[in-house]
């Protein structure tokens, strides 16, 4: 169910932790169907609004290019499947909820200076943080915990579903 993979020497990530301190992230309204308050993300590589039937190029990708680059980089050297889309937390606890717009496995990775806030899947708690865990978001309820202290980014690879 959850695969966990060999952890990540922190100074790998230092120049996308650089990048995203200078990063303005988007406030996402509160979603009452998945129950999340407001908080800061955004995606990069493909994505589709809710409103919306086709799949786009993300905003984020012409804004920020050399990050787009750095996550491409990591992710063609970590994450074992192909993936269309990058989503981008920053201090994000998130309540239970199954990731309705992804298809198959993703790969969630953590950065930051911060402690706690630990990835719940089935009622199994993971430390992410520079440790990549592959589960699949649209059939297991995750969550994190509630205890985060400083500043955390959790990069998501999913692949977006087309229809």
């Amino acid at each position: 169910m959850v695969k966990v993979l060999d952890k990540i020497e922190p100074s790998r990530f230092e120049n996308i932790e650089l990048i995203l301190s200078k990063v303005k992230f988007r406030h996402i309204q509160k979603n009452h169907r998945r129950k999340f308050d407001v908080h800061k993300a955004f995606v990069m590589g493909l994505t589709k609004r809710r409103t919306e039937r086709f799949i786009r190029e993300a905003v984020y990708n012409f804004k920020y290019p050399e990050l787009l680059q750095e996550l491409l980089k990591i992710g063609d050297e970590v994450c074992p499947f192909k993936f269309t889309s990058i989503y981008i937390n920053k201090n994000v606890v998130s309540p239970k909820h199954i990731d309705s717009n992804n298809v198959g496995e993703s790969m969630i990775i953590s950065i930051g200076d911060y402690t706690g806030c630990n990835l719940v899947i089935n009622d199994i708690e993971y430390n992410a943080k520079y440790q990549p865990l592959i589960f699949d978001g649209s059939k297991y309820e995750h969550y994190n915990t509630d205890d985060l202290v400083g500043t955390k980014y959790s990069l998501i690879f999913y692949t977006i579903k087309n229809g």
